[in-house]
C-alpha cells in the first residue's frame, strides 16, 4: 500500500471517529462518538456543543497534499488544489472553534467534510496510479 493511501486512511478514521470534549473551564472529556455524515456544516450555531478530534483528519488530508503535490500533474494539480483548499478551510474552522472553546463562547459550529475528502483524495490517488503506468507504458514503445 502506498504512502498516500495509507495518510488518506488515518485521515478518513480521524474524521469518523470523533474524541469530544470541552476545554472552556478544563479539559473535559466527553466521549467517543462514530460520525458517518459524508458533509456536516453548522456555521451559525447548532446543539453540538462539544469539540471534536477532527482536525487531526485535517491534518492527514494536509500531510497527503503535500506528499502527493510533486507526483500530480496537469489536470490533477486542479483538483488537488481544490482539495488543498477545502481542507485549509476545515483546518482554519476547527482552529476558530478551538478559540471559541477556550473564550467561552462556543455555539456548536462544525465543519466536517472529513469523509468527502477521502473520497476525492482517494479519487486523485486512483487517478495518480493510472497515469503512471501509461507514462512508462509510452515510453517503452517509443
Amino acid at each position: 500500500m502506498k504512502t498516500e493511501n495509507k495518510i488518506l486512511i488515518l485521515g478518513l478514521i480521524f474524521s469518523i471517529i470523533l474524541i469530544t470534549f470541552r476545554i472552556g473551564n478544563g479539559f473535559e472529556f466527553i466521549n467517543a462518538q462514530f460520525k458517518f455524515s459524508v458533509i456536516d456544516v453548522a456555521f451559525s450555531k447548532s446543539n453540538q456543543t462539544y469539540l471534536s478530534s477532527a482536525i487531526l483528519g485535517y491534518l492527514c488530508f494536509l500531510i497527503f497534499s503535500l506528499v502527493t503535490w510533486k507526483k500530480t500533474s496537469g489536470n490533477g494539480k486542479n483538483l488537488l488544489l481544490i482539495f488543498s483548499l477545502l481542507t485549509f478551510i476545515g483546518i482554519f474552522f476547527e482552529l476558530k472553534t478551538f478559540y471559541e472553546g477556550l473564550s467561552g463562547i462556543y455555539n456548536g459550529t462544525h465543519f466536517r467534510i472529513g469523509i468527502s475528502l477521502a473520497l476525492i483524495g482517494y479519487y486523485i490517488s486512483n487517478r495518480m496510479n493510472i497515469s503512471e503506468p501509461n507514462k512508462k507504458t509510452v515510453g517503452n514503445t517509443v
